[in-house]
């Protein structure tokens, strides 16, 4: 098996920009290019299986990414430690780690995104899991090139990601809250955050490729104070029963 890269992220923040809890990380250079490298691969081997027919985006190039890609590699171990650290930083705010709780987590699908001039993913969340983030590997600068006279002024969205919790439309004046946040990508980053968060990311001009990772990921806390008698605390409901669930046998 190959040998899993150490190297820590160069910074770990989990903040919330509005409701949810997201994380920010930005990863080491070598897991970058070893990201980098992998997806090369991938892109250039004519047997890579698309991914698109499961996807939102209007993107011509997405091809599905293995886990034993991401062990040949050696940045599984990272990957999913990332999204442990995240889930447990969650649990802290919310008074759900306790000694007694145990969290677990698995990515359990990851894709590329290649993206080129004119293509974009719609907003659209993600299913079958809790968890989803991307890590982001060629970044071109596609700002200030739409000569537009009418958007003088305007901020530049051309290839950003952009969350969307709310819909501020209600109350354009309100400085309070806001409920949409535009990301420009870096190279290195990674964004984790809630499956059910809608997300969209905007079209560029230019010839280069915006490259990244998504990725999809289930978590699980549960009470193991009891051997004999594990509670499902938070996460994950696939095989899970509790008390309060609707399928549970009515006392007689």
């Amino acid at each position: 098996m190959t040998k899993q890269i150490e190297t820590r992220p160069k910074s770990f923040n989990v903040k919330k920009i509005f409701g949810p809890f997201m994380g920010f990380v930005d990863l080491s250079d070598d897991v970058t290019d070893a990201l980098r490298k992998m997806t090369d691969k991938i892109i250039d081997d004519e047997k890579s299986e698309p991914h698109g027919h499961h996807l939102a985006g209007v993107i011509e190039k997405e091809l599905r990414i293995y886990k034993s890609d991401m062990i040949e590699f050696g940045v599984n171990t990272m990957m999913e430690s990332c999204v442990l650290s995240y889930v447990q930083h969650c649990a802290k705010e919310h008074g759900w780690l306790h000694p007694n709780f145990t969290v677990n987590s698995a990515i359990n699908s990851a894709w590329i995104v290649s993206q080129y001039e004119n293509e974009y993913n719609p907003s659209h969340n993600h299913t079958f899991c809790e968890v989803s983030g991307v890590v982001y590997l060629k970044t071109p600068n596609v700002k200030g090139r739409r000569k537009f006279v009418t958007e003088k002024g305007k901020r530049d969205n051309d290839g950003n990601i952009a969350f969307v919790y709310s819909s501020p439309s209600d109350r354009p004046f309100d400085v309070l809250e806001k409920g949409i946040e535009a990301i420009a990508p870096e190279k290195g980053m990674m964004i984790l955050f809630p499956s059910y968060l809608s997300h969209h990311v905007y079209p560029f001009i230019g010839k280069e490729e915006r490259r990244s990772i998504a990725f999809n990921a289930n978590y699980r806390i549960t009470d193991d104070s009891d051997e004999n008698d594990v509670k499902f605390i938070a996460g994950n409901l696939s095989g899970i029963t509790h008390d309060a669930f609707y399928n549970k046998q009515k006392p007689k």
